[in-house]
């Protein structure tokens, strides 16, 4: 059976957001619910909504899928576009897929996942840097998080970044979106081990992100992912992003159910929300390389610095004699089969 494309215009007199706004749902009802009513709110003139499919003979995801596609019934004014698999593609195809579809219909837009709630700001903020930034081909998307823990960074109300981290709620162009290649067959080790330098000052970010490069190189779990592809397509090209210095966007999708975002007691899992209206702009565009480490060390690698870092050591020189003598297996392998 086909995938379902369906557009339908849903007629109600109320003023509406301009912005496209892109929806990612599977099976998560409860979680869908929650974002859509934050999208309600904005009331958005054109609604788009991508739903991966069931699991194929499991009657309880089917039962799922169909809760979470029930919940979208506009009540505004807007025009509805729904792509609504039949089959199961992943969480690293059906998402990205869905970005596809969607930017082969509009030149920008919105993007947010059943389990990132946005703030009433990061409409405007999207909107407002969208049209700002729309002609710099340095900027490749507008993120909406932010884990400074309360640290600003510089004197407007966003800074700039690698990005990586920021894909919680976000919005970007077709030109970034038509960058990306999802198993980045155009980028060789030797250009992005460069690349990399030129991003991350420290040694430990540099080695996390060639351990990642080279397992989606070598389509280990490209499955799970997308948004590596994504930063990589575009660090090629010299690019950053924009990153609020307030949190817009919480995510609540810390558990059983997820894939990535595990664990009850993750620091990451529902930041509160900060307000960053009326949008002060910066002029001067470079990336705060500071705010990035500062996320590495205490979120994506915590347990690679201090004390830690040092018991660490004769691990990652482990790897990096293994590496040396072309033996296989990597760490990262080994933690996404657990």
């Amino acid at each position: 059976m086909p995938d379902i494309i369906k557009s339908e215009t849903i007629h109600r007199v109320i003023s509406p957001c301009d912005t496209p706004v892109l929806l990612i749902i599977y099976n998560r009802p409860d979680n869908t619910q929650k974002v859509f009513e934050a999208i309600k709110t904005q009331m958005p003139k054109y609604l788009y909504v991508a739903a991966d499919g069931p699991q194929q003979g499991n009657e309880e995801d089917i039962e799922k899928c169909k809760a979470a596609r029930d919940i979208i019934k506009p009540d505004w004014d807007c025009e509805l576009h729904t792509l609504f698999r039949e089959h199961n593609l992943g969480c690293g195809k059906g998402p990205s897929q869905a970005i596809t579809w969607f930017f082969s219909q509009i030149e920008e837009g919105i993007i947010l996942e059943d389990d990132c709630v946005p703030s009433t700001d990061f409409f405007l903020y999207c909107t407002q840097l969208l049209d700002h930034f729309r002609d710099n081909e340095r900027i490749f998307f507008i993120g909406g998080t932010n884990f400074q823990r309360g640290i600003e960074r510089g004197s407007g109300s966003y800074y700039f970044s690698a990005g990586n981290q920021g894909t919680w709620g976000w919005a970007t162009w077709k030109r970034a979106w038509d960058k990306f290649d999802y198993f980045i067959s155009s980028i060789n080790e030797f250009d992005f081990k460069r690349i990399v330098k030129n991003f991350f000052p420290d040694s430990r970010q540099r080695e996390y992100w060639m351990e990642i490069f080279r397992e989606v190189k070598k389509n280990r779990f490209n499955e799970s992912c997308w948004d590596y592809q994504f930063y990589f397509s575009n660090w090629v090209e010299g690019r950053l992003s924009v990153l609020p210095n307030k949190n817009l966007v919480s995510n609540i999708g810390f558990d059983v159910d997820a894939t990535h975002t595990i664990g009850e007691q993750n620091p990451l899992m529902n930041v509160p929300f900060g307000s960053i209206i009326p949008i002060k702009h910066n002029s001067n565009i470079f990336q705060d390389k500071n705010a990035d480490f500062y996320v590495h060390k205490n979120f994506i690698q915590p347990y690679a610095y201090g004390w830690h870092g040092l018991l660490g050591f004769p691990f990652r020189l482990n790897r990096r004699v293994k590496r040396l003598f072309g033996i296989q297996g990597s760490w990262i392998k080994k933690k996404n089969e657990k």
